[in-house]
């Protein structure tokens, strides 16, 4: 990971860069099964408007409206989740925002990662900049190796 930002007002970025190409990247964040291959069990519709809800066993679900689903730049924003058991951060997450910024870079994709309102403010601030700190290295480990780290592996 080239960078992760953790001043006190500053919300969580990361900046990965993929030996994959854009549209590669870009398809880890549009769809269930492309989500499922680095965060966890998903489920639902990565276009716009649709929702993505993925499983963390006993811990609960996340569930992510998705605001963008461009080929450069996909944003979710954290919803309750219907029908099932929140995680136990849901409530502090409601309404942030996770963006994936997908820029060609050389022969791969710099990715640029920001979950905008996830602070050192928040309650979860140490277990959740620690578990986006494994999934981003499970998008860097999916990029180079074909497979990756999600939640349940």
């Amino acid at each position: 990971m080239t960078g992760i930002t953790s001043t006190r007002d500053a919300d969580y970025t990361a900046v990965l860069n993929l030996p994959a190409t854009p549209a590669a990247v870009a398809a880890l964040f549009t769809s269930a099964a492309g989500v499922s291959r680095w965060w966890g069990p998903t489920e639902g519709d990565g276009a716009v408007g649709g929702t993505l809800v993925t499983a963390f066993g006993e811990y609960g679900a996340n569930a992510m409206r998705v605001l963008e689903a461009g080929p450069d730049r996909v944003v979710w924003e954290s919803v309750a989740p219907d029908g099932t058991v929140p995680t136990g951060h849901t409530e502090e997450w409601l309404g942030t925002r996770m963006e994936f910024d997908i820029v060609p870079a050389g022969g791969g994709t710099e990715l640029r990662f920001r979950h905008v309102g996830l602070t050192p403010r928040l309650d979860c601030w140490d277990a959740c900049a620690d578990a986006w700190r494994h999934f981003m290295a499970s998008i860097e480990t999916l990029a180079e190796t074909g497979t990756g780290t999600p939640f349940g592996t």
